[in-house]
């Protein structure tokens, strides 16, 4: 008995092996077309022939099927592939011609000799709107390859509001588009691409256009980019402006007078370090603020300055000061420093409908529902423009990374650079061809870093933090890895953070080896002639060099104060043109139809021969 129970499992065991067997004999002599639909055991596939160099990242995207179901239904993938290896690939099943979208794309599969020139025209896109989505498409198209569409950047002429059209002998779509006034891709959109041309008899959709008086509307600010600083000029440039005689400005800072002894003015090199060290910017940047309006007032208009000291973070001395008579006829006020003290005054700014200024970095929270508000340091985000212009510019196609340090609160400026990145190659008119930036998640191993450098391409690093241990350690890590014999090749471009300057922990041949670039919305060029002229002024008349906060003072004086002068106003268009200052360049943005105006200008900076220097 037992041995014919051995019989009947060897028999079982032979039988399961011949149906295994068979099954695979009969898919040996199945057709090889990659995209050919295979029916076995009830189920539909795709065969994939592995060819020399192929991977299964590749075969994964071909597909566009999750690299874990191929790894399911091909279990032997998992010991690597081989060169002629049958990999079935699972299909999805979906109703035929069936839309697929997420709200933002639409899924487009690509057909035989389709090309990404003739896909774009078909939805009417620009070529780079479509591999912005799909950024493997730089590789180029593989028939039956899904990809996306962005619906939200399809242009105005998809609506859905068209006549029909009966084509006639000699008829072409340029005619027709002249014919009906509107365009040769309006009509082939709205008609499928018209891929076949034009047939006699053959009826079409012909988009409508509006006429002369339908074509007028009124546009939505609150929608519209640029919009609403453009309307807000209009409106206001319309209003009577008043111009006087003389403008009243009145500067909220820190001058801690009960602190000094007196207001230390003039005070020279000798006596400065009797001044009270918190006083110290409050002070130099009066100095520079007077010196603007000394240099542009005339005999027909002059400026009275009125000072409020805020003896620091203070909120009820600032209450009290706002109690001063004189506040509700003044033409302009700059500060406080504290948010809180802005808050403040810039509620009382608001009633009274006096522009303030804010001359140091303050969060944006600041410019939300008054349109009174003017920041004059860009924010952190705001300054990633000049970043992304430079990579567009300079190294598109090299090898992009952001590290995410997960100690970093600054790491959340890497969602603003990638799509900031993005919007910029999209506006580009430049090769579609272009790197994506990989994001790279760091909690304690850096040498993660070192493992995604490419041997040859630049390595331009995005480090957004201020962790100065971090960064510290980044330094080290990268410069031991760059004077490696296999590395002799590898070159690294770090883009950091204005504060990374005030490590003294790190040598100044590090930031010169590593290529450190960064964004400031402050710099001065010591070799430039005006500021030459100017320090030269100044140290005549105080004795002293100015300081960076005095050049400060200086510029946001000049470039307000002037304003007034010509203009009456600080929210007309001509007052809200860019202004280049000695230490700073002021170009305002109105950031809501309620909300203040924000610089959006910085210096991209970068040391050279150990010297910095202006990158862009």
């Amino acid at each position: 008995m037992k041995k014919t129970n051995e019989i009947l499992k060897g028999l079982v065991v032979m039988i399961a092996f011949l149906a295994v067997m068979t099954t695979y004999a009969q898919v040996d002599y199945l057709p090889t077309d990659s995209f050919k639909v295979h029916t076995i055991k009830g189920k539909d596939y795709y065969i994939h022939i592995v060819e020399k160099g192929g991977s299964l990242y590749a075969i994964h995207k071909k597909y566009n099927v999750p690299l874990d179901i191929i790894k399911k239904e091909n279990p032997s993938v998992l010991d690597g592939l081989s060169v002629g290896e049958k990999i079935f690939i699972p299909i999805k099943k979906r109703v035929e011609n069936e839309v697929k979208t997420n709200g933002n794309n639409i899924n487009h599969t690509v057909k035989k000799k389709q090309t990404l020139y003739a896909i774009a025209k078909l939805y009417d896109l620009k070529q780079k709107a479509i591999v912005a989505v799909n950024p493997d498409l730089i590789d180029g198209l593989i028939d039956g390859q899904e990809i996306k569409i962005p619906v939200l950047n399809i242009r105005k002429e998809e609506a859905p509001k068209y006549q029909t059209h009966k084509i006639k002998r000699g008829e072409t779509l340029y005619s027709l588009s002249k014919l009906h006034k509107t365009t040769v891709e309006a009509i082939k959109l709205v008609n499928g691409g018209l891929e076949q041309g034009l047939k006699k008899g053959a009826l079409i959709y012909i988009p409508f256009t509006l006429n002369e008086n339908e074509g007028m509307s009124v546009v939505d600010a609150s929608v519209v980019g640029l919009m609403p600083q453009l309307i807000d000029s209009i409106l206001l440039d319309t209003i009577h402006i008043i111009r006087k005689n003389e403008y009243k400005i009145g500067l909220f800072l820190p001058f801690y007078l009960d602190a000094n002894d007196e207001m230390v003015e003039n005070r020279n090199a000798l006596h400065k370090k009797s001044i009270y060290p918190k006083s110290k910017f409050a002070i130099e940047f009066y100095n520079g603020v007077k010196m603007a309006l000394d240099s542009i007032s005339t005999d027909s208009c002059k400026f009275k300055l009125y000072v409020y000291d805020t003896n620091g973070n203070d909120t009820l001395r600032i209450n009290n000061l706002l109690l001063q008579p004189e506040l509700a006829a003044i033409d302009l006020i700059i500060g406080p420093l504290y948010f809180n003290n802005f808050k403040l005054v810039a509620k009382f700014a608001q009633k009274k409908q006096i522009p303030i200024v804010s001359p140091v970095k303050q969060s944006n929270k600041l410019l939300l529902g008054n349109p009174f508000v003017f920041k004059a340091i860009p924010s952190k985000s705001t300054t990633l423009k000049e970043m992304c212009t430079l990579l567009v510019d300079s190294f598109k196609t090299e090898n992009l990374l952001a590290v995410s340090y997960s100690n970093s609160k600054e790491r959340l400026l890497i969602d603003s650079y990638i799509k900031t990145y993005s919007d910029q190659i999209l506006n580009s008119e430049d090769t579609i061809i272009y790197s994506t930036i990989k994001t790279l998640e760091i909690s304690s191993d850096i040498n993660t870093i070192v493992s995604n450098l490419h041997p040859t391409k630049n390595n331009v690093i995005f480090v957004p933090t201020t962790d100065q241990t971090f960064v510290t350690n980044l330094f080290s890590i990268l410069i031991t890895a760059l004077n490696e014999q296999n590395n002799k090749d590898c070159r690294v471009t770090l883009l950091g953070l204005e504060e990374w300057m005030s490590f003294e922990n790190i040598d100044l041949p590090y930031f010169q080896k590593l290529n450190i670039h960064y964004c400031s919305a402050r710099f001065i060029n010591d070799e430039d002639s005006l500021v030459k002229s100017f320090e030269k002024k100044y140290v005549k008349q105080k004795e002293i060099y100015p300081s960076k906060n005095t050049f400060l003072g200086f510029d946001l004086g000049y470039c307000f104060g002037n304003n007034l002068i010509h203009n009456g106003s600080l929210f007309s268009a001509a007052s809200l043109k860019e202004f280049k200052g000695l230490s700073i360049s002021l170009k305002f943005f109105k950031t809501g139809v309620e909300s203040g105006f924000e610089n959006m200008n910085s210096f991209l900076l970068r040391f050279d021969d150990y010297m910095l220097k202006i990158a862009n």
